[in-house]
């Protein structure tokens, strides 16, 4: 019996045992009071304001691009100008190109564009034959041994490439210009817009070093180009107030149709008030009727 009651209570020690263990431990410290909670929150960045830190931080990183000098970086100032400036000053470089390179005028071919407006591809395809690049090299001193020219470089991919290789050779040894701005074939041929930054500083830098290195009479006029491509910024800026203002008056269709609209707005109060009037007349001719006639008096 004895055994018994200590199984029992040993099994009983055993399941307390257990229980102790599976208990979970009481916090040693005390909660957080709430002006502590209070305090963690109103340190805690809120996720608006958070947002607006980081805008006003990128503001601060975008610095605005100074203005380029044309003569020191001629394509990052072409950059920087809108795009009627950028067609004006590749009418200018095509037009000092060709009166420089082709002396008999009847030669000359008619400038792409309009309104003294080159755009980038125009100027591209102007020079993708060659001819003109050829004959630039050559004016200037190269010893360039045949000009292809006319129906010779129409559909001639050949041809067209020997003038245009005649003239990278030639620029790269004269211009100065840094390795990763050297004209090549492929830029005048294959790679469309891509490529129009090397051949618009290969001419540029022909031009403007025209006089000083190559005795030409007259190179490209850089502060001419520039006072130029600023008319251009202003003519723009004055278009788009001319534009504004005109997208601000109505058509003289629409204030037509507003004027017979209030005519007609008009033509409606007045005859409404008319029918109001002969309303309140006939109300009141009624009323004078319904009123019975007073009694006659027999005179005595």
């Amino acid at each position: 019996m004895t055994d018994v009651v200590e199984q029992q209570t040993a099994a009983v020690e055993t399941v307390e045992k257990k229980e102790e263990e599976a208990a979970p431990a009481l916090p040693t410290t005390e909660p957080p009071k709430d002006e502590e909670v209070k305090a963690a929150a109103e340190a805690a960045p809120a996720p608006e304001a958070a947002v607006e830190e980081k805008k006003e931080e990128k503001k601060e990183e975008k610095v605005e691009e100074p203005p380029k000098d044309p003569r020191e970086d001629p394509v990052g100032w072409l950059g920087q100008q809108i795009p009627q400036a950028v067609h004006i000053v590749n009418h200018q470089v095509l037009d000092w190109a060709q009166k420089f390179a082709i002396e008999d005028e009847a030669k000359r071919a008619p400038l792409p564009g309009k309104n003294g407006a080159v755009t980038r591809n125009q100027f591209l395809n102007f020079l993708k034959d060659g001819t003109l690049l050829a004959s630039l090299a050559k004016k200037c001193g190269a010893n360039v041994e045949t000009i292809h020219e006319g129906d010779a470089v129409k559909n001639n991919k050949e041809n067209q490439t020997a003038n245009i290789q005649a003239f990278a050779d030639w620029a790269k040894e004269n211009l100065g210009l840094p390795e990763d701005k050297v004209v090549s074939v492929a830029d005048v041929l294959e790679k469309g817009k891509a490529g129009y930054p090397q051949v618009f500083e290969a001419v540029w830098a022909t031009g403007s070093q025209a006089v000083e290195k190559f005795g030409a009479t007259t190179g490209i006029d850089v502060d001419s180009v520039v006072a130029a491509a600023s008319q251009a910024v202003k003519s723009n800026i004055v278009q788009k107030i001319l534009n504004f203002f005109k997208s601000a008056r109505p058509s003289p269709q629409l204030e037509k149709k507003a004027a017979l609209e209030a005519e007609e707005a008009e033509k409606k109060e007045k005859a409404a008030a008319a029918e109001k009037l002969e309303e309140v007349v006939e109300e009141e001719c009624k009323k004078t009727e319904s009123v019975p006639a007073p009694a006659v008096v027999e005179a005595n």
